[in-house]
């Protein structure tokens, strides 16, 4: 039988949860169903909204958790995002290097606009069992990384702009004249 996932409505820029730093939880906490099937929704709910990431708070919920995921052969990173679920995301800058690049959100949609972010950085958590895990990221989800922790910490990506000049409508961007 084939179980059927809610998708959520993605909360917008102005909700007071998106300015909230989330609840961790513990790992009995992450193991149940309840938070399972709330993962899952999340899942379903980036897919639909044709996202990358998207965090506990963009779903309305208080909870330290996001999802990331990406399939292989897409423009936005031909190498693709494993599914990724992690709770409590700690991350550690590997190397000095830094890159700037255009990003979006689920919760300022059609808006874009450049954010310099680190270009490799050490994940730390708990994954959807539980347990704690360490990964390097690089380049592009690397970024995704860094954007769905701030997310976690009540922040959005136009709180890491260098001023607000350069953000376009995605409809707009490349045009000339």
């Amino acid at each position: 039988m084939l179980v059927s996932h809610a998708i959520r409505k993605v909360t917008l820029l102005g909700h007071p949860v998106l300015r909230k730093v989330l609840r961790r939880l513990k790992p009995d906490e992450v193991r149940s169903a309840e938070v399972q099937r709330l993962v899952r929704e999340m899942a379903v709910t980036m897919r639909e909204y044709d996202g990358v990431g998207i965090a506990g708070n963009q779903v309305g919920e208080d909870l330290s958790v996001f999802v990331m995921g990406l399939p292989k052969g897409t423009k936005r990173h031909p190498d693709g995002i494993e599914l990724t679920v992690v709770f409590n995301p700690e991350i550690r800058q590997v190397g000095g290097e830094t890159e700037e690049d255009w990003e979006g959100c689920l919760s300022v949609p059609d808006l874009r606009g450049p954010v310099v972010r680190m270009k490799k950085l050490e994940l730390a958590g708990l994954g959807p069992d539980g347990k704690a895990f360490k990964k390097v990221y690089e380049g592009f989800p690397a970024r995704v990384v860094q954007h769905e922790t701030d997310h976690l910490n009540g922040l959005v990506y136009l709180d890491r702009m260098d001023g607000l000049k350069s953000l376009s409508y995605m409809s707009e961007l490349g045009r000339k004249g």
